[in-house]
């Protein structure tokens, strides 16, 4: 087999990040007197919405850190044009998954409203697997791209159940492509697709059958992985104008490349070309980030995917943040080629 990228189109607009910041000290306030920190901020959510991320300041330094996947260049992405609205820090590539990584330092005034904007113009591919009557090639286990695509990595480790049941549903295939085939159909038959952010552990959203576009994914690729077929993560975004974060996944086949396949929108073997890639990969490392921060899911220096951003924010005071937070991405008007 063969992968085919086919009609470009040219693609552009903006990925717009947005939030307002409150702190709150602890010293101020008689109302957080004698209070649990998750019972103080089970009521700032009620004061200030559901939907807005509160946590306790870990009393470090004043910090606030945004962490952006920078569009890059992919199989499908090409002639990729990238511009923020505000200077970068630093910008620096992931060394295990080749994405660059822009960081932007907000902490002159931890609080208060941000904003970043990332302008990018790219010429978008379709993606589509052809037979040319090759057989699929047997892997070289020995590679690094096999071993680093095929291990257990924090929040989507394998277990006997998984490894269990990937196995027996790929039983009856002979070789990746059509191993990979069945857990596909496994995965789009059995595991329902829920709204929201992905951010349970996959060993919980097998056992529910029920998981976000993300978790689905991340399911798929621990799928693929318990069998020794190596495969990840791709976080983007998906639609026509005001497109919707989204996320899929990809494995490889030996000697000729990332097999494209989307669960949430029943596509096995190829994608549109609506679409945005941020990052791909997990638990992407984040320089600058500090040692075994949890705050918005940056847990040990690495966050689990870039789609497309992750913040850490801390103030040296004793208090409560409230984070709300908002972000998405326009397509502008542009001409096909």
């Amino acid at each position: 087999m063969k992968i085919d990228y086919i009609d470009p189109q040219k693609k552009e607009g903006v990925f717009v990040w947005e939030a307002d910041v409150l702190f709150f000290p602890r010293r101020s306030s008689d109302e957080f007197s004698g209070k649990s920190e998750q019972d103080v901020c089970q009521e700032l959510k009620r004061k200030y919405g559901e939907s807005s991320l509160c946590f306790p300041s870990m009393r470090r330094e004043d910090a606030f850190l945004v962490w952006v996947a920078k569009i890059g260049e992919w199989d499908s992405q090409k002639e990729t044009k990238v511009s923020f609205n505000i200077p970068e820090r630093k910008s620096y590539q992931d060394p295990e998954s080749g994405n660059t990584i822009s960081v932007f330092d907000f902490s002159r005034e931890v609080t208060g409203r941000k904003q970043l904007k990332e302008n990018f113009s790219f010429s978008s591919y379709k993606a589509k697997i052809a037979p040319d009557g090759r057989e699929v090639e047997e892997y070289d286990t020995g590679s690094s791209l096999y071993r680093k695509y095929t291990k257990s990595e924090s929040r989507i480790g394998k277990t006997e159940s998984i490894v269990e049941l990937a196995r027996e549903v790929s039983a009856k295939e002979d070789d990746s492509l059509g191993k990979a085939k069945r857990l596909y159909e496994w995965v789009t038959e059995n595991v329902a697709r829920r709204k929201g952010v992905g951010k349970r552990k996959i060993t919980r959203v097998f056992e529910e059958r029920e998981g976000t576009p993300e978790e689905v994914s991340l399911l798929l690729v621990v799928l693929l992985r318990a069998i020794g077929i190596p495969a990840r993560l791709v976080s983007g975004a998906q639609g026509e104008r005001r497109q919707e974060l989204h996320s899929w996944a990809e494995f490889y086949v030996e000697n000729d490349g990332w097999v494209p396949v989307d669960c949430a929108k029943g596509l096995f073997g190829e994608i549109d070309s609506q679409r945005v890639i941020f990052s791909k990969g997990e638990n992407i490392l984040l320089e600058r980030a500090p040692e075994n921060s949890v705050v918005f899911d940056i847990r040990y220096k690495r966050a689990l995917s870039l789609c497309p951003e992750a913040v850490y924010i801390d103030s040296k005071e004793e208090g409560f943040f409230v984070v709300r937070k908002s972000k998405y991405l326009v397509l502008k008007d542009s001409t096909d080629k």
